[in-house]
């Protein structure tokens, strides 16, 4: 890995100073304004918390990284598919190699404009790791061909990364976030999100073995189930 790597983060945005974040960290936010437009800012501190504890984990293991945060959700965790595709497309054109994307859209419309999204960053030469259903649903952009799927394995000892053979997120990694000072561990969130970024971590440390473990788990039969192609 370069000294130079760059790792995007599409999610709720990201707290720079706080003390599991610190580093070099740059970033937009893309949102919808008044009229449906969709419009860039450099507004992209994160008011949710979700962003922050995702780069928290990348930084931990990737300390001279440059994480590049796209927000792409308003107040609360709600964003639309246009946001999303925009956003991977915006963290490809600012120069990351590896975009994590700890978030699941469901089938439905604007399916095909994170597909495509996808599809162009790829051929680009970049990585896309994203979060899986942890009921087994296929979502986007997890499950899309080129995509790196995870899911949350507690099982794994801490720093372990598998891959499970095929299916619609064939990664997995434990999906603990860094602890937090005065919190105990049982209320610190937890889930697929930190899984995806444990193992977009490894990929930007190890490109190899990612383009590799991808390879094996061809899922091009999900496609058409996502977005209707």
């Amino acid at each position: 890995m370069s000294p130079t790597t760059r790792v995007g983060v599409v999610d709720t945005g990201v707290n720079p100073w706080h003390s599991h974040v610190r580093g070099p960290v740059a970033g937009c936010r893309i949102f919808a304004d008044g009229r449906g437009r969709i419009r860039e800012d450099g507004e992209f501190f994160d008011p949710v918390g979700h962003g922050t504890a995702v780069a928290g984990v990348l930084r931990r293991e990737l300390p001279l990284a440059e994480i590049y945060a796209v927000r792409v959700f308003g107040e609360g965790l709600t964003t639309y598919p246009s946001l999303v595709a925009r956003g991977i497309l915006r963290a490809a054109a600012e120069g990351c190699s590896v975009i994590n994307l700890s978030l699941a859209v469901p089938p439905g419309p604007g399916a095909g404009l994170i597909a495509d999204a996808c599809a162009e960053v790829r051929r680009a030469g970049c990585l896309v790791v994203a979060a899986g259903d942890p009921g087994g649903r296929p979502v986007l952009p997890a499950a899309l061909p080129g995509v790196i799927g995870v899911l949350a394995d507690e099982a794994l000892a801490d720093g372990e990364v598998r891959v499970a053979g095929e299916g619609p997120c064939p990664f997995r990694a434990p999906g603990r976030p860094r602890d937090l000072a005065g919190l105990p561990r049982e209320q610190n969130l937890l889930g697929c999100s930190f899984a995806c970024a444990r193992v977009a971590a490894r990929a930007a440390q190890d490109r190899e073995w990612a383009e590799k473990a991808l390879d094996r788990a061809g899922r091009s039969e999900y496609k058409s189930r996502l977005t209707g192609d």
